[in-house]
């Protein structure tokens, strides 16, 4: 009995020996992955990006360039014409003053949605610029019935800005330099223009100083324009 129960005693301590084992080797991946500075791993430099090829390798890479991403049954096309002019014409979205979105409402109307543009318009901020092949859409024109039963025209897109940065070498991943917009908005035909029932505008990866002001910069414009 007392040599079997050695016997035990010594396969236990190797199950044992072999966990801890397997423990320290655990965490030592860990250590490796998560602070790679404890063991002296530097981490690999990522890729350049080109910037000629701004959306390769992300999310918005499939998505159509520009105004070819703005499609609507002909019925649709002021509000076509309203998608492209408030967040898709790279020289409408800096001059920042909305004109030719607002063109399209009627003239008594205008003054309002002035004075709520950031909700309607993207208006990029002074001192930033897009880069020439640098916007990507993805979204669908079409007539929806609201939560008042009432029928609208319904577009809802999604919307990303490449901008060209002040020290290329500086951008290290897409975040730095894309800009994304999740923009809907609810229109009407009416005799003298369109007219707004809804909206919303979501922003990811945008520089918090000019965000908070209604204006639109990347990342790397932080620094200039903080919070």
């Amino acid at each position: 009995m007392e040599r079997e129960w050695r016997r035990e005693q010594r396969t236990a301590g190797k199950t044992i020996a072999v966990a801890a084992l397997a423990a320290i080797a655990l965490i030592a991946v860990v250590a490796w992955q998560y602070a790679p500075e404890w063991l002296g791993n530097t981490p690999a430099e990522r890729p350049g990006v080109d910037f000629s090829r701004p959306f390769a390798g992300t999310d918005y890479e499939s998505w159509a360039d520009g105004e070819r991403a703005v499609v609507a049954a002909p019925e649709f096309d002021e509000m076509r014409k309203a998608v492209i002019a408030a967040r898709i014409d790279p020289a409408e979205l800096e001059r920042r003053d909305g004109a030719a979105f607002l063109a399209l409402f009627p003239e008594a109307a205008r003054p309002v949605w002035r004075q709520q543009l950031p909700l309607f318009v993207t208006q990029l901020s002074p001192g930033v610029q897009l880069l020439p092949n640098g916007v990507k859409a993805q979204g669908t024109i079409g007539e929806v019935v609201n939560e008042q039963g009432e029928k609208v025209v319904r577009t809802d897109f999604r919307i990303a800005y490449a901008f060209a940065p002040d020290d290329p070498a500086a951008i290290h991943r897409p975040e730095d330099f894309i800009v994304m917009a999740e923009a809907r908005l609810d229109l009407q035909q009416t005799p003298g223009g369109l007219r707004i029932t809804n909206s919303g505008i979501r922003w990811h990866d945008a520089a918090c100083g000019a965000y908070v002001t209604g204006l639109v910069a990347p990342k790397f414009a932080e620094a200039r324009q903080p919070c």
